[in-house]
């Protein structure tokens, strides 16, 4: 029974240790723009060197929103780069998300944990149709000092793949070949 209760108690206290100790937010908002509009051709290019003043040991947050428009069909491509090979930079749970239209996720990529080097992760998203969309670029900065994050990408013409023809449509093209045959054969025979 005493096992249950001191138990009890360190998690209470492990638990309110964890609210007083509460990470910086260092999160900011922007807007993307391309020359003449974002178009297959342009790119997209983000970064940010994020220093947290005053230093926190608890760490730092952050969730940077982006936002932008595309003015055709594109596929985008790219990569995603956490730059830990700064000294005193570091950033942990590194990932690039992008919402479409209606703030539908259309998928995220997380960029690998570690130090001392450059990480990255490649970026894709196909066939985004014309409309507004928005960029989520979030992490964590441990020791709550200064992190780095670069994000380019590419955005192409949109592949557009052929449609096949369907098997039942070749069937009701011969039946049609067949009936039409057919109504051309009792045409030429003579009827009694």
């Amino acid at each position: 029974m005493w096992r249950v209760i001191v138990g009890s108690l360190t998690a209470v206290f492990i638990s309110f240790g964890q609210a007083w100790a509460l990470p910086t937010d260092v999160s900011t908002a922007g807007a993307l723009t391309c020359p003449g509009g974002c178009q297959a051709g342009s790119t997209l290019t983000v970064g940010r060197g994020i220093v947290v003043a005053p230093p926190n040991p608890e760490g730092a947050v952050f969730q940077d929103h982006y936002s932008f428009a595309l003015t055709g069909p594109v596929d985008m491509e790219g990569k995603g780069f956490a730059l830990d090979f700064i000294p005193g930079f570091d950033v942990e749970d590194l990932s690039f998300e992008l919402f479409g239209p209606g703030l539908t996720s259309l998928g995220s990529f997380a960029v690998p944990n570690g130090s001392g080097a450059e990480f990255f992760v490649p970026l894709s998203f196909a066939s985004l149709a014309t409309g507004a969309y928005t960029l989520l670029v979030s992490g964590i900065i441990p020791g709550g000092f200064n992190g780095a994050y670069l994000m380019e990408t590419n955005l192409a013409t949109a592949a557009v793949s052929q449609v096949p023809l369907p098997p039942a449509m070749w069937l009701l093209v011969s039946a049609l070949m067949g009936m039409f045959s057919l109504s051309t054969m009792r045409k030429r025979s003579p009827t009694a």
